[in-house]
């Protein structure tokens, strides 16, 4: 079955539709990336900005969101090599959702205890692997869409996928 084509938006209203839509994934993914929030906020408004100059030019594209994660991607990866650039050190590997405003305390501590043990887990495993992983879970991407910014086919992907997630399991039993 194929899916509807969709465009890159082309008018203001299409454009909110679609930032009400992709903006917050598409910050995390950043955030994944850049391990700052703010940097990946400047990243993400400077990708739409782009895109949206160009929108004429982009209504062929038939994955707008792939195009605008792979627009993304590519601007941290310009950011990471502006601070390595700048011998500031790059780590980490992604930023958590704001947690809830009923959420106590004790709950966010265990919330961002079990993240960091996730962050952990996945600088064991090599870093292609990592990537689809976060991708699948916390973007909630489709191996098609994940293929699609990776560059690489859907097998390829699902073959990421599942290696990773064995040797994430791996490592847990290990504990």
């Amino acid at each position: 079955m194929n899916e509807p084509r969709s465009r890159f938006p082309q008018s203001s209203e299409e454009l909110r539709s679609f930032l009400s839509k992709y903006l917050t994934p598409l910050t995390r993914h950043a955030g994944f990336m850049l391990n700052d929030y703010a940097e990946a906020e400047d990243v993400v408004q400077e990708a739409f900005i782009r895109a949206y100059g160009m929108r004429e030019s982009l209504s062929v594209v038939d994955n707008p969101a792939g195009y605008m994660f792979k627009i993304v991607s590519n601007g941290c990866l310009d950011a990471i090599r502006r601070r390595n650039s700048h011998d500031r050190t790059v780590s980490g590997l992604y930023l958590d959702s704001v947690a809830s405003v009923t959420e106590s305390r004790e709950e966010e501590l265990i919330r961002e205890e079990r993240q960091q043990g996730i962050r952990d887990l996945l600088t064991r495993i090599p870093e292609e692997q990592a990537r689809v992983i976060r991708y699948r879970f916390a973007e909630g991407l489709t191996f098609p869409e994940i293929s699609m910014i990776a560059g690489v086919p859907v097998t390829t992907v699902k073959s990421r996928f599942t290696y990773g997630m064995m040797k994430l399991r791996s490592m847990i039993h290990e504990k």
